[in-house]
């Protein structure tokens, strides 16, 4: 209430203080407090005929909750009214009366606190200073970082979150436009840059390293931008800084931030695969990579797989690095030396065998799938081919946990099941429409909802460490009516389409032409669709000519048994990706051309070589549903993925024995720029040889629809020597003089 509740009628008399007799000291102070109290109001009890009338209210006066008058006003004339001005300026001096009232009666409060205790003088003291310095600070930083905090070497104190963004893009935003980050194997390597480029650039055109010997061998890497999807999130670094001191640390944080400072690191954000990536190429080169004990399932039965402990690149050291040479000042480009440390295991051979157990257990007896009077006996060998493994960090460690892929798992079970259609399946036909990938069923039937029934089997086979026990269980699939057209992903997710297979080829980064070609090969075969029934795919009628005019660049290409800079080099890889995509689908293959020359990267005689109009690739989709083609890619890798309904051949491999073939040559050339009598071999050379392979391809009932012989004669790989100018007859007087050796 605020009043001084002592005089409420009704309220017991407070006793007085006792005074012991004898102690002088005791009556003194009794007769001093007495002295200074002020005198009592009697206090009345209600309907005593002594009782104080309380006078009549004025008009205008207000009264406390005493019965006091405290502020008299005069009342407004009925019916009249103030102009704006009036009213507002009159509302003012109200509301200042009041809070000036209020002030008052706070500090007399305070006074009279204040002559009762030297403690309450300290305390109130200390709510001044800071209150008044808490008002002061309100007033001058509201919307403001506080004085001291800094986003690398800008100082943003005093700044609107506005300023400091404009602030922080215009001096680091912008440092990561075309700027490349050069990432070392060693110190030597990084003391001649221009070398180690030029040497990256002849081990790309050289192909004949397979991708991991090439990798083994590298001692250079390059970033940029674009291939690590390079960002700078400038908004998160201004919620930062006005978060601290308010939020992030009250008021010590301010404190600490004026007087020592307070420093936010700004930092580059990257897509974490790109990161993963470089990182596990430069550990190839550099380290061990670790590998982690796994299991793998063949046959329904699963094993575990070998694993060690390794020697890698720390990621979020590694990132930081790479943020850190993106943000330097200097416009060259920057560089590091990468460095591993020791990276153990994460899971190990008693985990790995722990999950391989439940594997085991829950795949002993197979499922059964029941829809609308089909019942499927799915066998441990169709599960197993779901079963998947991932690695989940637990409070304790790693744990290798197993799971169903739904996206192998969705379509089969729907082939088994969907005995509403005619024939073994439901049929699709694709269309691309404005770049827009549409699936028509051309039925609106419905269909079991198979995402939901392998999620319901994953759970009665892994939910439990045991697994399921005794009989194979049963699943209930429910159904669902599907729409006669549906979008790609609509499709994919109801199960109607799924991956039937899928292949990627890698390769390095350099040079970047090579790339490039690549990545444009690739998405002019991108959704290209074969029909069911018998429809071909051409890569040449579908890419065209692959030449300067359609954008190709000279990269490495194989040419007259050499390794040479040609217009559209790479494009036989993005070939070779599409060719082993449909190998392993089962698919007939009507015209493949091995390269001239063997390239270690791929599958040993399943490589597939084009030349624009006379060397093709050409297949066939015998299934009864069209087939889409997708293409995608990254900075190292390219993909080639079939989509439609899985006719689920059974594909098998016989590989045959090397062949030897020619012998290899020598060719020589001068280069004038080389020391005198110096010699290097630019490209090895090895023999020609010759393989063949068999590929057997089953229905899903394990009847042999056909073999395929696939056979590849590789020439011989000329060994190109590089020399320079012969040493001149003076020189090499002078050299037997010093006792030097001539030649070579």
């Amino acid at each position: 209430m605020g009043a001084d509740r002592s005089t409420y009628p009704g309220k017991p008399e407070r006793k007085k203080p006792t005074v012991r007799k004898g102690s002088a000291s005791h009556a003194r102070r009794a007769a001093e407090a007495k002295g200074n109290r002020a005198p009592a109001t009697p206090v009345r009890q209600a309907g005593s005929s002594h009782a104080r009338k309380a006078p009549p209210k004025a008009a205008g006066a207000r009264q406390n909750p005493l019965g006091q008058t405290t502020l008299w006003t005069k009342e407004p004339t009925r019916g009249a009214r103030d102009s704006g001005f009036g009213a507002a300026l009159k509302a003012g001096l109200f509301g200042i009366g009041a809070v000036l009232v209020a002030i008052g009666r706070f500090f007399g409060f305070l006074a009279r606190a204040i002559s009762r205790s030297k403690l309450a003088v300290a305390a109130v003291a200390a709510l001044v200073i800071i209150g008044g310095a808490a008002a002061i600070d309100l007033g001058m930083n509201w919307g403001k970082i506080y004085p001291g905090v800094h986003v690398g070497s800008l100082d943003l104190g005093g700044k609107t979150a506005d300023e400091a963004q404009a602030l922080i893009e215009g001096e680091y935003a912008v440092r990561l436009e075309g700027k490349e980050v050069l990432v070392f194997a060693n110190e030597d390597a990084s003391k001649n840059i221009e070398s180690v480029l030029e040497q990256n650039q002849n081990n790309a055109l050289a192909e004949q390293q397979s991708v991991e010997e090439a990798k083994a061998n590298k001692v250079l890497w390059t970033a940029d931008q674009e291939s690590l999807a390079a960002s700078f999130d400038t908004a998160a670094l201004v919620e930062q800084a006005l978060a601290y001191g308010r939020e992030d640390g009250g008021i010590p944080a301010r404190i600490q931030a004026l007087a020592f400072g307070y420093d936010i690191k700004p930092a580059v954000d990257f897509d974490e695969d790109a990161i993963e990536s470089l990182a596990a190429e430069v550990d190839a080169a550099i380290g061990d990579p670790r590998v982690n004990f796994d299991i793998a399932v063949a046959d329904g039965i699963a094993q575990v797989t070998e694993g060690h402990d390794g020697d890698m690149v720390e990621r979020r050291k590694f990132a930081a690095e790479i943020s850190d040479a993106f943000l330097t000042e200097d416009n060259a480009r920057p560089y590091f030396v990468a460095e591993t440390e020791y990276a153990p295991i994460q899971i190990t051979r008693e985990e790995a065998q722990r999950t391989c157990d439940l594997v085991n257990a829950a795949l002993s007896s197979g499922a059964e799938f029941s829809f609308e009077g089909t019942t499927w006996a799915a066998s441990a060998t169709d599960i197993g081919n779901w079963v998947k493994t991932r690695i989940v960090e637990t409070d304790g460690g790693f744990s290798l946990e197993p799971y169903l892929d739904q996206d192998i798992a969705k379509g089969i079970v729907i082939n088994h099941l969907n005995s509403s259609f005619e024939g073994d399946s439901i049929q699709v036909r694709f269309e691309v429409k404005d770049g827009e990938r549409i699936v028509h069923t051309e039925t609106d039937e419905t269909i079991p909802v198979a995402g939901d029934a392998v999620s319901q089997l994953e759970s009665v086979l892994f939910g439990s460490k045991e697994g399921p026990s005794g009989s194979a269980p049963l699943v209930e699939v429910a159904s669902k009516r599907v729409p006669d057209t549906m979008t790609f992903d609509e499709a994919l997710e109801n199960g109607i389409i799924s991956s039937i297979a899928s292949f990627t080829t890698e390769y390095t980064i350099q040079p970047v032409s090579r790339q490039h070609n690549i990545h444009l090969g690739a998405d002019l075969l991108n959704n290209s669709i074969i029909e069911a029934g018998g429809g071909r795919w051409s890569f040449n009628d579908i890419s065209g000519d692959y030449n300067e005019e359609a954008g190709f660049q000279g990269a490495g290409a194989i040419l007259d048994g050499e390794f040479v800079d040609a217009i559209g080099g790479g494009i036989c890889q993005v070939a070779t990706t599409v060719f082993n995509a449909v190998y392993e689908s089962g698919f007939p293959v009507v015209t493949r051309h091995n390269h001239s020359l063997y390239i270690a990267s791929y599958p040993v005689g399943r490589d597939a070589a084009v030349a624009y109009p006379d060397l093709n690739l050409v297949w066939e989709n015998d299934s009864a549903s069209d087939v889409l083609l997708d293409m995608s890619y990254t900075d190292t890798t390219v993909t080639a993925t079939l989509y439609g309904v899985n006719p689920e051949y059974q594909v098998s491999t016989q590989v045959g024995e090397w062949q030897e073939g020619e012998k290899y040559k020598t060719k020589t050339t001068v280069d004038e720029n080389l020391a005198p009598g110096t010699s290097y071999v630019k490209t090895v050379g090895s023999d020609g040889r010759k393989i063949s392979i068999v590929r057997t391809v089953k229905d899903k009932n394990g009847t042999i629809l056909h073999e395929d012989l696939f056979s590849s004669t590789y020439d011989p790989l000329n060994e190109v020597k590089v020399e320079g100018p012969p040493v001149k007859e003076s020189e090499s007087e002078s050299r037997n003089e010093n006792g030097a050796q001539t030649g070579e």
